[in-house]
């Protein structure tokens, strides 16, 4: 994951999760892209004004300096600690358009988003498009709540309930547990505790030993009535720093959650979340 795009709106929330992104950035010796957008919302506060180009104008050089100082104070810090690159955009636009645009033009493998509660999916702020954002773009999404602030990563979970692509999503995290130098935990996730179940489990288990070449890993099985449920509690009773689930071909997470992930998204406040798309 060396290409990040992190969407910022000078919000408590945006910048929480920059220095999310910052970290990943510099341990993977990737590159990083600010990107800051003025909105149709932004548009319409100053529609009334009798100058509106030199309002317009007046914001956008404003943001732009905004954007301007962070990226040298990030670079000046973590060009020695890994972080091989760092630039900024300023967009206009729909938020979500243009994530997605500028993700795919720049070829992101990870979009760093800071997010807020539920109640606030209608806000202008990036954190409040949360859902559409994973929904919509193809690369993938690192979730941070509003409430957790920057610790350092130590214990990566992925949890899945077993399918082909869980090889190539185990090869990508493997790398980016190697970069972090944290464990991982590979996660069956069932909904009964029947022998088919275990079987599956054990057939996993097995497929994965074959080709997993990170001392740091360890696989285990838990049962699950309510997958949200079970997973933020056995986040927390583990101390886990980030919980990873792939978005697969086969609609794996419509699967295992029986509804949409995105509508879960309020279960999971305490700690970030990583969506995979391979």
């Amino acid at each position: 994951m060396k290409k990040i795009l992190c969407p910022i709106d000078f919000s408590e929330v945006s910048l929480n999760a920059l220095e999310f992104a910052v970290s990943i950035g510099e341990k993977e010796n990737g590159s990083m892209t600010l990107l800051n957008i003025f909105t149709p919302a932004d548009f319409n506060k100053i529609l009334k004004s009798e100058h509106v180009k030199e309002e317009y104008d007046q914001l956008m050089e404003m943001a732009e300096s905004k954007l301007s100082v962070i990226q040298k104070e990030i670079w000046n810090v973590s060009k020695k600690k890994g972080l091989a690159a760092i630039s900024h955009e300023l967009k206009s636009g729909k938020i979500v358009d243009v994530l997605a645009n500028l993700a795919n033009e720049k070829n992101c493998e990870l979009i760093v988003v800071g997010t807020t509660g539920h109640s606030s999916y209608e806000r202008k702020y990036i954190g409040g498009k949360t859902k559409d954002i994973i929904e919509n773009t193809k690369c993938s999404v690192m979730c941070v709540p509003e409430n957790h602030t920057y610790q350092k990563i130590k214990k990566i979970v992925y949890a899945t309930d077993y399918q082909e692509e869980d090889k190539l999503a185990i090869q990508q995290l493997t790398d980016l547990g190697l970069a972090l130098k944290a464990e991982i935990e590979i996660l069956h996730v069932s909904h009964h505790d029947d022998t088919i179940d275990k079987a599956i489990y054990e057939d996993f288990k097995k497929e994965l030993l074959k080709f997993i070449q990170y001392e740091r890993i360890s696989i285990n099985r838990v049962v699950f009535s309510n997958v949200a449920e079970g997973l933020d509690k056995y986040m927390k009773d583990q101390n886990a720093d980030l919980l990873v689930l792939l978005n697969k071909k086969s609609n794996f997470l419509k699967s295992l959650f029986h509804t949409s992930l995105t509508q879960h998204l309020d279960k999971f406040t305490d700690y970030p979340l990583m969506i995979l798309k391979l």
